[in-house]
């Protein structure tokens, strides 16, 4: 019985990685991307930006409500 416990808690973490890994892809060639997490009054308390040129910037926590954004990257 403790082994099943054991591999139910396992699966369940990875699958927590697998669904939290989904953000940090890069968004589609020709677009960036922000992600930023906002806590429950509203105030903004972390991010991550995918530049235009595929750099990923981050900041504070990841934590709290999402709001993803992307935009077209301008003309060169």
């Amino acid at each position: 019985m403790r082994l099943k416990n054991v591999l139910t808690v396992a699966a369940v973490a990875a699958g927590l990685l697998i669904a939290g890994a989904s953000f940090a892809d890069a968004p589609p060639y020709g677009t960036e991307q922000f992600e930023e997490w906002f806590d429950a009054n509203g105030q903004l308390v972390g991010y991550v930006h995918w530049t235009c040129d595929g750099r990923r910037e981050t900041w504070g926590s990841r934590s709290g409500r999402l709001e993803v954004s992307q935009r077209a990257c301008p003309e060169p």
